[in-house]
């Protein structure tokens, strides 16, 4: 294996497991890449390189996945989140009726009041949209080599 200047990421690189489209790889990135779209920070592509590896899942299908949160998809995907963090932990803000300022100080301050239903939420939703797309491909793989094992075998009959 070629050496390169990135250490041990650069060697894992070269994994065949980060760059095939097998069932067990595909599904793997687009678990990863769907909890991982659900971390409150916006380093989710940074996040999808490492665990990929650390994974050997599909590296490509891992950062597709992440691109579940989006500029279009983020804010109500971190409000059911929060929504869900706040039913878990019973939380109920005394803050509703102060107006948010839209200044870094205001935010700080939004973000003091709201982390642990909104970590825990997205945990939640995170380990959910994982598990959910994990098992959708790895069901949808399976039935579709299925049904071409029964195509190759109709055709064998006649």
């Amino acid at each position: 294996m070629p050496t390169t200047r990135f250490g041990w990421l650069g060697r894992r690189m070269h994994d065949p497991n980060l760059w095939h489209f097998g069932r067990r790889s595909v599904a793997g990135g687009v678990g990863v890449g769907l909890f991982l779209s659900f971390v409150p920070i916006p380093i989710h592509m940074v996040l999808a390189v490492p665990c990929a590896i650390v994974l050997r899942i599909n590296l490509p299908v891992t950062w597709a996945a992440v691109w579940a949160t989006n500029p279009v998809t983020f804010a109500p995907m971190f409000i059911f989140a929060f929504k869900v963090g706040a039913w878990i932990t019973g939380y109920e803000s005394e803050a509703s009726g102060i107006p948010f300022t839209a200044t870094f100080d205001g935010l700080a301050a939004a973000f003091g009041d709201i982390w642990y239903p909104l970590i825990i939420g997205c945990f939640i939703c995170g380990a959910s949209a994982g598990a959910i797309g994990y098992l959708l491909v790895r069901g949808w793989w399976r039935f579709h080599l299925v049904s071409l094992r029964r195509k190759r075998i109709r055709r064998a009959q006649q």
